[in-house]
């Protein structure tokens, strides 16, 4: 590519060259070549020029020995060049290095001619050589300038170009290439005019460059241009007048940046402070902005507002010296430990001064803002005034504490269940009631597992009839709990209501009641009454039973009382029926068989009346008795023949005689008959067959809650006991066992008086007679003895 400076100096004739080399003395030497001998005669500034010994010149040598100095990364390009010239037959100019005579490689530069004959072979060649080490130098840093220039240009970022007078480009870079859509070749020697497509951006930056060639003083400005595949970009352009070595403005340069981003940047930036301007206007807090490196702080409207300053450009100082006394050096401390350290966010709160001289609660929070390497360069934060929102909280604390009090006083404590952010509000009181530590979370599971098993679904049911919209029910309800961390059992009262917004349950809150006392104690009075009833039953029961038993005693004593007197008549009566009876069995003889059995008829009949009224005066406690010491285990032994043939088949009796058997105080002969009547009451009642069972043993009675035994006094007895299997006794039974002549048996086949005579004998010798029994269950006769004691020993 030719400049518009450059000047060619091609087409200048050999002939030419060698003059100008003659006038400046740059001719080495001459040399003429026979070609056809290859003969080659040097002067002797040649020879010296090529490193030959001077005593060749002007002799013939052969072209090899001159080639022999020639460089060698030279001599391939030489030998190409003369055959070149012997081909064509004409002018020869050709540079490359030989080593002189003083052994240094110097460049050259060879002119010559061929000369031709007629069939146009070359016969000679002929030419001079000149010096041209000294211009290799210059163009050799002149070509490392340009090169360095060209590499300068094309590193550099952005466009960088150069223009003529007439606005013409004479030299672009890459980013010039990129911005015009065209290659240097297509370019250079153009005008904007001729190259961009918008012609009114054309014309702008013309006009632009005009005004800076014309005014010869340099500007730098922001240009919007257009690329040829339609992006449009910001560009940072900087153009200064060119001006040639006598100070003409020959042209422009111009270097321009792409700033695209960086106004998309602060286009937002610019957004943002918006934002933050308006915000800041817009907010109640006092705004500020501090710069650390110089202290600066730069205040918004607010704080004039809120605190009455009217200053909107302070320093960090004013700020602390308007801190309470008392809060300021925490402060002070607090806010740079943050900033010299690595921490980013400060909060606190502290007193500030008003303009009035009065102090306002302020939350006081900041962000630092830190630079690559961490060092902090602004501070941002916010100012909020608490004055009154610690009124406010002072107001509802004092609330608060008279609801604490209140319901304190009521053993009350305050829920809240938050349904809409599921949050439940318990204060200690409350927690206490669960067995939950007064700083422990909580949430509505604790609730839920804090309840009594067999109480949690009525509660649960409560609970959700409360918050359902369509049932809106009022929540009261009675339940246990059982502690979370000390697994007590407590009962709660609680009432509340749901708070409802249209459709929706948002919250439901109200009052429980720790009633555990409550209930205990209504337990214990439940306790007490039952056991009062119990005792009053008891009292009519005993009542009942000793009035039952002194009418039983009184009816006994009175039917006593008769038999014996109806028994004295009757054995009286039959005292004068019997004896004359045996003197007639005496008179009558033995022929008169029908009159002896006659009298022998009424005199059994008399008999057995006599023994009914034995049993009758027995009953009574009126037949005469001889107590005396008795064994009954031996007794029981020598009757059991007897008592073995009384029972019928099926029936086993088994004896259970105790050892060291105290003595009884009573009636032999009375004894056995007792004995002898248990059993054969027990064999009636066993006629299918069973098990009888008679037991003795000492007895030692004290004081006994035994109602059964209560009418038996304290005292030493010995026990009989006759127990059977058999069908047992109803107690309407029961209550006329022992009453005479009432029998459970057919007509004819007992008397009723077995039993009465039992009973009769046992309380006529001081004992006690005690009966159990129940359908299908048997029947225990128990005969308390009086003990035997030898007062003579």
């Amino acid at each position: 590519m030719t400049s518009p400076f450059s000047n060619s100096i091609a087409g200048v004739r050999d002939t030419q060259r060698v003059e100008m080399a003659l006038a400046a003395g740059a001719i080495l030497g001459t040399w003429f070549w026979d070609v056809v001998r290859d003969r080659v005669t040097v002067d002797t500034a040649l020879a010296h020029a090529f490193g030959l010994d001077p005593a060749e010149a002007g002799r013939e040598l052969p072209l090899s020995a001159l080639l022999a100095s020639v460089h060698p990364d030279d001599l391939a390009g030489l030998q190409t060049a003369i055959a070149a010239a012997l081909a064509r037959g004409s002018g020869y100019e050709h540079q490359y290095r030989v080593r002189n005579a003083e052994g240094e490689y110097r460049w050259i530069e060879a002119f010559g001619r061929v000369d031709v004959d007629g069939a146009g072979t070359a016969t000679g060649f002929h030419g001079v050589l000149i010096d041209i080490e000294e211009r290799r130098r210059i163009e050799a840093e002149r070509d490392e300038a340009q090169t360095l220039l060209r590499s300068f240009v094309e590193a550099a970022p952005g466009v960088v170009y150069a223009k003529d007078r007439g606005g013409r480009i004479v030299i672009g870079n890459h980013g010039t290439t990129e911005l015009i859509g065209r290659p240097p070749e297509a370019y250079i020697g153009r005008t904007d005019a001729e190259l961009l497509a918008d012609a009114a951006q054309a014309a702008e930056i013309m006009a632009t460059d005009e005004r800076i060639m014309s005014s010869g003083q340099s500007e730098q400005l922001e240009e919007l241009v257009s690329f040829p595949d339609g992006r449009r970009a910001w560009w940072l352009s900087t153009k200064a007048p060119l001006r040639a070595a006598d100070g003409t403005v020959v042209g422009l340069v111009g270097t321009s940046l792409d700033i695209t981003d960086r106004k998309a940047v602060e286009a937002r930036h610019r957004e943002i402070e918006e934002r933050y301007r308006l915000a800041a206007r817009a907010t109640n807090d006092a705004i500020w902005d501090w710069r650390i490196i110089d202290g600066q702080v730069i205040w918004n409207e607010a704080l004039a507002t809120l605190f009455g300053h009217t200053v909107t450009v302070s320093d960090a100082q004013w700020w602390l010296d308007h801190i309470h006394s008392d809060d300021r050096a925490r402060i002070d401390t607090n806010i740079h430990a943050i900033i010299e350290g690595d921490g980013t966010a400060w909060t606190d709160e502290y007193r500030f001064r008003r303009a009035d001289g009065s102090y306002a609660s302020v939350l006081d929070r900041g962000t630092v803002l830190r630079g690559d390497g961490g060092e902090p360069l602004r501070m941002i934060g916010a100012m909020l005034d608490l004055s009154a929102s610690k009124a406010a909280a002072a107001a509802l604390a004092e609330s608060e504490e008279r609801l604490r009090l209140a319901t304190e006083a009521g053993d009350m404590g305050f829920w809240d269940v938050d349904l809409v952010n599921d949050v439940l509000i318990w204060p200690a009181r409350m927690k206490a009631m669960f067995g939950i530590s007064p700083d422990a979370p909580i949430s509505m599971q604790d609730f839920y597992d804090g309840l009594h098993p067999d109480d949690h679904d009525a509660t649960v049911a409560a609970f959700r009839a409360a918050a359902d919209p369509a049932q809106r029910a009022l929540y009261d309800i009675e339940y246990r709990t059982v502690g979370k961390e000390d697994g007590v059992v407590r009962w709660v009262a609680a009432k509340g209501r749901g708070l409802f917004d249209g459709g929706r349950c948002t919250r439901v809150l109200g009052v429980a009641i720790d009633v555990t006392a409550r209930r205990a104690a209504d337990a214990r009075l439940q306790e007490l009454n039952e056991r009062l009833e119990t005792r009053v039953r008891e009292e009519v029961a005993e009542r009942t039973r000793v009035e039952d038993a002194l009418r039983q005693s009184q009816k006994m004593e009175a039917v006593g009382q008769l038999t014996g007197g109806i028994a004295h008549d009757f054995n009286n009566m039959l005292a004068t029926i019997i004896g004359p009876l045996d003197l007639l069995s005496k008179r009558i003889g033995e022929d008169d068989v029908r009159a002896r059995r006659y009298i022998d008829t009424a005199i059994d009949g008399a008999t057995r009346a006599a023994q009914l009224v034995r049993r009758l005066l027995a009953f009574a406690r009126q037949q005469p008795l001889q107590p005396e010491a008795v064994d009954a285990n031996r007794l029981i032994v020598d009757m059991s023949d007897l008592l073995e043939r009384s029972l019928v088949a099926g029936i086993r009796m088994d004896t259970r005689l105790a050892d060291d058997l105290w003595l009884a105080h009573v009636d032999a002969n009375q004894l056995e008959n007792v004995i002898l009547n248990l059993v054969v009451n027990a064999r009636d009642a066993m006629p299918g067959g069973g098990r009888l069972t008679i037991e003795t043993g000492n007895c030692r009675l004290e004081d006994t809650l035994d109602v059964d035994l209560q009418d038996v006094p304290g005292g030493e007895y010995v026990l009989i006991t006759v127990r059977d299997t058999g069908t047992g006794m109803t107690p309407a039974v029961m209550a006329k066992a022992f009453d005479p002549f009432y029998t459970t048996k057919p007509v004819g086949q007992g008397t009723g008086l077995g039993l009465s005579q039992v009973y009769g004998f046992v309380k006529q010798s001081s004992g006690h007679l005690k009966l159990w029994s129940a359908p299908d269950e048997g029947t225990v006769f128990k005969v308390y003895l009086p003990r035997w004691i030898d007062r003579a020993g």
